[in-house]
Order: structure tokens, then C-alpha cells, then sequence
């Protein structure tokens, strides 16, 4: 309580001397001069603080190798700015480029991402440059540099080599050198260019990181075709494709020896002769080697140096040497090519006017008929009579240039049709079995039994094949007597008989019944059956009375104005009734003389030395397939070998030989007429054509499947309507003209027996 009280007195004092001394001082103020009023007072705006702009922060500097990326980011400092930031690049050399080249960084981030990518084109120096990278943002930019480097590599190149020459169905390894100029590394490798004819394979390489040179293995086709071209290899280093190329030149003769001729040599003789030689490409020397001479025959080949534009060849002939012709075959190499050609070497006989002793075996022709005089028309000149035995045929193959590979190519046609027969003896044109070409297809033959059955029969006829006999000497053809049988059992079961113009007819055209009194003519000249003697006497009756009695042609119904095929046809058909001891009236051979000759369209002078199809405008056009069955048939009809139309015509044949290389058939109907004219002349130019023909026809044939043996249609004129059986049946036929027919214009000795 005490020292409350004392407080509040205390407190009462100080207020009262408080008062005292305000009031003192407002009596001492008013006692003065005013004072100045206060300054005015201004107020400062709120302070803006500065921005500070764009930024890029460093960039890393960069080396790359040529074809590399490199990825980098470019990092903004915003410092408060937003939008969207554009990103540009300067100072890019060429051969560096940077995607994308406009970066856009959008509002709210603050990296892009670019890629510097250094190009293949670059690499042959180092590139080192500054390159800028700008950045704005409405008025504001930023700018950064960074370095890049580019640097130097190494890339190896190709060497150039000579241009490679190829011939078509060879190969050739080929060396290719690779400068590696320092780059050590594997090499991918990849071949283009050239053609479809030719392969290439990349040999295996010993050292792929090292390695200063690449095997390739090139091989053409023998369908190449001659030419230049160029193959590239090439491989991809650093980016940059590095190409080499191998110029190659496809040549089927760089060099060859011209040696296709006849060369004709006796006994006892020495030949010399002088061959050409053509150089293409290669110019160097030459090895003459001599194959497949004539036994009995010895050849000696002169040096070819090079340059040299001939060889000499000097041929010596044995005492011995028996006549016969062979195709030698005439090889030349140069480096490590060779090229090949045929010479026709002919031994001939001492008597020019006979064939060789033995042709005929007497002994053989009498156990076919009991009368020795009946035999008569198998020793007619034109006849089949060399087809008898082994040695005969044998005779006349040497004679007249048949070869190993000929005779196989006739046994592979004989299989393949004998599996083609039918189960009643019949064929159909397309070589079908049974029902399969028994109806009409697009584009296909119709089955024509009767045509058909009669050209399968005519190959195995010809190679001395009868029901009854195979040639002497030949017992392993017995397997094809009974396809024989049954084919000739089906054509005479066919045969009509009736009381009319249709008695002895066949079904299936005119061409048909000619080929199948043909067949039948043969059968029974080979058998001596007088079964079938009968078939045929009425096969050839029912042609001599469907002939054209105007016009002596005949065509494809009786009595129509002919045309000179389907008169070629029937005029073979007449020949081999004749040659079988069938007769045949004199008007009906007249009338046809008749009409063959007006089928004449030969130069002025020359008439008929030249044919075609049928007289009148539309059909009067020279065809050689014409000519050649119109040539033939006046060499039946009676023409002499030194008939100047005969002479003429024979070198129109030989302008039209077979090709050397061809792959497919072509006109068998001319080869099979042509060949037939030809070997009837005989001589230079029989050897040279059979030459031709024998080797195309041995190319052609099927070689491996379910048609060997046979020929195809593709390229054959009427090959379609044909079929496979028209085609294989007269390719067997041509191959066989060498001994199916003796030769008209020559005699012939009858050789003895040996019994």
C-alpha cells in the first residue's frame, strides 16, 4: 500500500512539469518569425526489375568420321522470356549437315534436340569449322559456336584390268587388285551389270581385313550373245561407294578356223591343204589339233604363229583306208580359249560309179524271200534294201555319214515312242496315252489315229524293223516287233472295204491315207507278207482314183484340184508302192508330172527349179518347203542327176541349211524333203547339208524327262497341228536317210554271200 501510493505521486509530478514545459515552448515559438513551409513530398514509382535476355549455354565441340551423325542439345537460359524459341545454324561447310536445320524450342521448354551428320563426300582432308548456332525469341537472340571436325580417312579404290574375253559356255577367273591406300578393314562386296547370260560368283576372300585383290569366277551361257559389256563391283566404305569395273567381251569365235568344206582324198594319197584362219579378237598363237579322222587317215598340222592368217594341214591316206566320210573335227586354242569347226573328210571309193562291195547281202535277202527274183525291188536303186542287216546299214552309215551320237539319238526317238503307243496299237499326234488327246484342245493336234499310227511306224520301218524280222545282226530291235504288229494289225483292221470310190480308204485326210499306205508298202517290202501286199495294192488303188483327173494333183477329197503337199505326200506313197514291186499305171504318173509342173515358179529359164503350194494367184508364191517336196518328186518321176533344173534347185536347198547353232527345230517338213533330194545327188553337197542337219537335229532332241527321245514343236511350221509324233517321226526319218534309201543316181555292187 505504501509504495502504491508513493507511485502514483510520482507519476502526478512528472505530468504536471510535462505541462510546464509545452507550454514554455509555444511561448517562445510565437515569439519568432513563421517557418518555411516542408518541401512537397513525391512519390517514386515501384522499381522494374531488368531482364537479362536469352541464353545458350556452351555447346560441346564435335568430331566425327564421314557418314556418322553426331547428336547434340542445344540448352536455352530463358531468364524469365517465354514463347517459342527458333533455333538456326551458320557456318556449315560443305559435306556437313545438321537436322533439322530450323529447331524449334516451344513455349515452356528449354532444349532441342539437332544431329550433325558429316556426309560420305567428305573425308579425302580434314574439315574443321566453326559452326554458329543462333537463337531468337521475338526481338531477342543468342548466339553460340562450337567447332567440328571432319577427319581424314583412308579408302581404298580398284585397280583397272584388261578387258576379260569370254567365249558363250565358259568361265573365266578373274583377278580384280584392290589399293588400299591404309584402310584396314572388311570390304562387303556386291557384282551388277552385265547380261542374264552370264553368272558371277565372289570367291571367298583369304584375308578380309587385308586382303589386295578379289577372286570373282564369271561364266557365260551358250546362249550368250557376242558383245561387250561391263560388270561393276562394288563396296561402300565410309559412306562412299567405291566401283571397279571389268570390261568383258563375249566372243564365240575371237578365232577360228575356216575349215568347213569337203576335202576329198584317195588311197594311197597325200593331201595338202590350206586352211584359213579369221582372228576376231585374238591375235596370238595358235595349237591345231585334228579329231575323229577317217580310219586310215593321218593328219599333220603345220605352227600357227602369231598373226598368222592360215594353217597347213597334209592328210595321208592308208592303202587300206576304206571309203567312208566322217565330220573331223578341227580344234584351235589360243591362251586359254579354244574355238572349234568340222572338216568333211571323204575316203573315196577306187569305181566312182558303185557303192562299196557288201551293201546288199545277198544271203539275207534270200531268207526273206523263198525266189531269189522276188527279191529284185529290195536291190532297186532308191529302195530299202540297205536297211537288212547290220553290215549293210553299217556299209551305207560309213558311206554316208552317220555317227555314234546319230544312232542313239534314233534309239532314244524309238523308245520314246514305243511308250507312247496305245493299247489297241494306234498312236495319237500328241503323243498321248490312251484317252488324253482324244479330244479337240486349243491349240493342240487332234488324235488322228490313222496319220499318227502311221508316222510312229515309219522310224522303226526304216531301221529294218518289221512284225516278222530285224535286221541281221541287230537282235536286241526284237523288243519292237510287236509294237510294230500291233501298230500294222491296227491300221489294216481300220482300212474300209466296201463296194465304191471308198473301198481301201483311211480315215483321217489324204495325208493320212498316204502315209499309211506308205507304212504298209514298207512293212510288207521288209516281210515279204502277202497280207499286207494286199492292204496296200488297195490303199494305193483308193489314191490313184481320188487323184484329180484334170489336174493330177491331189488334195484333201477325191477329185479335187490338187496341191502340190498333199501331191508330195501321195507321190512318196506311189514310190514305195514301186520300190515294193507294186505297180503303177503310166497316166496316173503322167497326170501327176503335169501338175508338178505347173506348180513351177523358178527364175526365167529355170522354171522348175523352184515351187509352190498351188498354181493360181493366191496360193503361186515360191515356198521352200514346196521346192524342196517338188524336187524330190520329179526326181521320182524320172529326172536325170544332171537335170539343169535339178542342179539349180539343189544350190537354192543348200542356201537354206540348217543352223550351226540353233536351239530350236525349225522347218522339219523342208529338212525331211530337202535331205532326201540331197542324199540322191550325193556328193559335196549331200556331206556338207547331212553334216548340219545330223549335228542340229542331234542338238534339238529331248535329252532327260518324260519326252526324251523326242523333239519339241515349239518353231516348227504346223509343229501344233502336228504334234510331238509328226515331229519326232520325221527328225527320226531325216536321221536315218543315210541308209533307209539306197542312193537313185548310182550304181551299186551285190555283195556276196558269205554262207
Amino acid at each position: 500500500m505504501v509504495w502504491h501510493y508513493c507511485d502514483m505521486w510520482h507519476r502526478r509530478i512528472i505530468s504536471c512539469g510535462g505541462r510546464f514545459l509545452i507550454a514554455l515552448c509555444i511561448a517562445m515559438v510565437g515569439c519568432s518569425k513563421s517557418p518555411p513551409p516542408p518541401p512537397p513530398v513525391v512519390t517514386l514509382p515501384e522499381p522494374v526489375e531488368v531482364s537479362k535476355g536469352i541464353e545458350i549455354t556452351e555447346i560441346a565441340d564435335a568430331t566425327l568420321l564421314p557418314n556418322t551423325t553426331r547428336e547434340f542439345m542445344v540448352q536455352m537460359v530463358r531468364n524469365g522470356c517465354e514463347g517459342s524459341i527458333v533455333i538456326s545454324f551458320d557456318g556449315l561447310p560443305d559435306g556437313l549437315k545438321i537436322n533439322p536445320e530450323r529447331l524449334e524450342i516451344k513455349k515452356g521448354s528449354t532444349a532441342g534436340k539437332a544431329v550433325l551428320k558429316a556426309l560420305p563426300s567428305l573425308g579425302d582432308k580434314a574439315v574443321n569449322a566453326s559452326v554458329t548456332v543462333n537463337a531468337k525469341l521475338e526481338e531477342k537472340t543468342a548466339s553460340q559456336a562450337f567447332n567440328v571436325v571432319v577427319e581424314k580417312v583412308s579408302r581404298p579404290e580398284f585397280g583397272s584390268i584388261s578387258t576379260v574375253l569370254l567365249q558363250p559356255d565358259s568361265s573365266s577367273t578373274i583377278s580384280l587388285p584392290i589399293q588400299r591406300h591404309g584402310f584396314t578393314g572388311k570390304l562387303p562386296l556386291a557384282i551388277s551389270g552385265g547380261s542374264p547370260s552370264l553368272v558371277t560368283e565372289l570367291k571367298p576372300l583369304a584375308d578380309e581385313k587385308n586382303n589386295t585383290d578379289i577372286k570373282i569366277v564369271v561364266s557365260a551361257n551358250n546362249s550368250a550373245i557376242d558383245g561387250a559389256m561391263n560388270l561393276e563391283v562394288t563396296t561402300t566404305v565410309h559412306g562412299r561407294k567405291v566401283v571397279g569395273r571389268i570390261p568383258i567381251e563375249i566372243s564365240r569365235y575371237p578365232f577360228r578356223v575356216e575349215s568347213f568344206r569337203v576335202v576329198d582324198v584317195k588311197r594311197k594319197a597325200t593331201e595338202l591343204i590350206q586352211l584359213p584362219v579369221q582372228r576376231q579378237k585374238y591375235k596370238g598363237p595358235l595349237e591345231v589339233e585334228i579329231k575323229n579322222l577317217p580310219d586310215g587317215v593321218d593328219a599333220v598340222v603345220g605352227p600357227v604363229t602369231a598373226d598368222d592368217q592360215e594353217v597347213s594341214v597334209t592328210l595321208s591316206v592308208s592303202p587300206t583306208a576304206r571309203p567312208q566320210v566322217r565330220s573331223s573335227l578341227i580344234v584351235a586354242s589360243g591362251g586359254n580359249l579354244q574355238t572349234s569347226n568340222f572338216m568333211v573328210v571323204r575316203v573315196l571309193a577306187e569305181d566312182e560309179e558303185k557303192l562299196p562291195a557288201g551293201i546288199i547281202n545277198v544271203s539275207a535277202i534270200k531268207k526273206i524271200f523263198i525266189d531269189p527274183s522276188d527279191a529284185a525291188p529290195l536291190r532297186r536303186k532308191g529302195s530299202i534294201g540297205g536297211r537288212l542287216t547290220l553290215a549293210s546299214k553299217q556299209a551305207l552309215i560309213d558311206f554316208y555319214g552317220a555317227t555314234p551320237e546319230s544312232l542313239e539319238s534314233i534309239r532314244e526317238g524309238l523308245a520314246w515312242l514305243a511308250s507312247c503307243q496305245r493299247s489297241d496299237g494306234s498312236w495319237a499326234l500328241d503323243g498321248s496315252v490312251e484317252d488324253a488327246g482324244d479330244s479337240q484342245v486349243e491349240e493342240g493336234p487332234s488324235p488322228n489315229p490313222i496319220g499318227a499310227t502311221a508316222l510312229a511306224l515309219l522310224p522303226f520301218l526304216s531301221e529294218g524293223i518289221a512284225h516278222s524280222r530285224v535286221p541281221q545282226g541287230q537282235e536286241e530291235l526284237e523288243q519292237y516287233q510287236q509294237v510294230v504288229e500291233r501298230g500294222l494289225i491296227f491300221l489294216a483292221l481300220s482300212q474300209q472295204r466296201s463296194n465304191d470310190i471308198d473301198d481301201g480308204r483311211f480315215d483321217g485326210g489324204t495325208y493320212a491315207h498316204a502315209l499309211a499306205t506308205i507304212a504298209l508298202c514298207e512293212a510288207y517290202g521288209l516281210s515279204g507278207d502277202d497280207r499286207l501286199r494286199g492292204h496296200a495294192q488297195l490303199a494305193l488303188k483308193y489314191l490313184l482314183n481320188a487323184q484329180h483327173q484334170a489336174g493330177g494333183g491331189w488334195r484333201y477329197s477325191p477329185n479335187q484340184p490338187g496341191d502340190l503337199s498333199a501331191t508330195g505326200w501321195v507321190f512318196l506313197a506311189i514310190r514305195s508302192a514301186q520300190l515294193t514291186g507294186i505297180n503303177v499305171l503310166p497316166n496316173s504318173l503322167e497326170r501327176a508330172r503335169r501338175f508338178v509342173d505347173s506348180c513351177g515358179v523358178g527364175p526365167e529359164g529355170l522354171l522348175l527349179s523352184r515351187y509352190c503350194y498351188q498354181p493360181g494367184a493366191a496360193e503361186s508364191a515360191e515356198k521352200r518347203s514346196m521346192t524342196a517336196a517338188g524336187l524330190l518328186t520329179q526326181q521320182y518321176l524320172g529326172w536325170k542327176k544332171d537335170e539343169q533344173d535339178l542342179v539349180a534347185g539343189s544350190k537354192y536347198l543348200m542356201e537354206n541349211q540348217p543352223p550351226e547353232q540353233g536351239t530350236n527345230l525349225g522347218d522339219m517338213y523342208f529338212y525331211y524333203y530337202a535331205t532326201q533330194v540331197l542324199h540322191h545327188l550325193e556328193g559335196n553337197n549331200f556331206d556338207l547339208w547331212n553334216h548340219r542337219m545330223r549335228e542340229h537335229l542331234i542338238r534339238t532332241q529331248e535329252k532327260s524327262g518324260d519326252y526324251k527321245g523326242s523333239w519339241r514343236i515349239d518353231g516348227v511350221p504346223h509343229g501344233t497341228a502336228g504334234g510331238k509324233i509328226y515331229v519326232t517321226s520325221l527328225a527320226m526319218l531325216t536321221l536315218q536317210v543315210p541308209y533307209r534309201h539306197l542312193p537313185m543316181y548310182r550304181l551299186f555292187k551285190i555283195g556276196l554271200s558269205t554262207d
